[in-house]
């Protein structure tokens, strides 16, 4: 079965060699290319990792290839939004994921990785929600501090941002538009309002 591997560590100091060798020397896949970068996967985002996004678009350019190989599941996304969007989307192109401290493939049909595959969704979900509630726990407590302390909160008074701005800072939203995702979903994974959504939307149909 034909596959790629895509590996990473955090910092130029630490080696790659490891992680390919573990994963080639397992039986049952025939590998066809390696992807491998040097980038912390807390700081830099999804989009702006070359590596990741070059093995995503050769596997989507190449569906001979069947399987992505990781080390880990934590080589994939920079927080769990990433990876449960990851996920998803290799679910919806019936691409199988082979996580090798785990020793599972991911969308494999095997009765037995399914169940592994449900559980680790599952709880990959449950930290995306736990980090978007302490995400707001900690911009509400912010928001408080600052009030407590006299300053202003929010957007200057008479301030307004331009549509440039304000889709530059919104380009994980427009990704998920583009992918068809319902709103419901690019708030879970994105941790903002409807209201920012909508008017994302908005401003790219004024660009089309």
């Amino acid at each position: 079965m034909k596959s790629v591997i895509y590996t990473r560590v955090s910092s130029q100091g630490q080696g790659l060699s490891r992680q390919i060798n573990d994963i080639k020397k397992v039986e049952g896949f025939e590998v066809v290319k390696v992807f491998s970068e040097k980038v912390s996967g807390f700081s830099v985002k999804m989009e702006d990792r070359k590596q990741l996004q070059a093995m995503l678009r050769y596997v989507t350019e190449n569906p001979d290839i069947k399987v992505i190989q990781v080390h880990e599941i934590s080589r994939l996304g920079r927080n769990t939004f990433e990876t449960l969007a990851l996920l998803k989307k290799f679910e919806e192109q019936r691409i199988m994921l082979y996580i090798h401290n785990l020793n599972i493939t991911l969308n494999a049909g095997n009765p037995k990785d399914d169940i592994f595959s449900k559980l680790i969704v599952t709880i990959v979900s449950d930290l995306a929600r736990l980090e978007s509630e302490q995400l707001s726990a900690r911009i509400r407590s912010g928001i408080q501090e600052r009030k407590r302390q006299g300053l202003h909160t929010g957007r200057l008074v008479g301030t307004i941002e331009s549509k440039e701005k304000f889709l530059a800072k919104h380009k994980d939203i427009q990704k998920y538009l583009v992918q068809g995702m319902s709103y419901s979903e690019i708030k879970r994974l994105c941790r903002c309002g409807m209201s920012t959504i909508s008017k994302v939307k908005e401003h790219l149909a004024e660009k089309a």
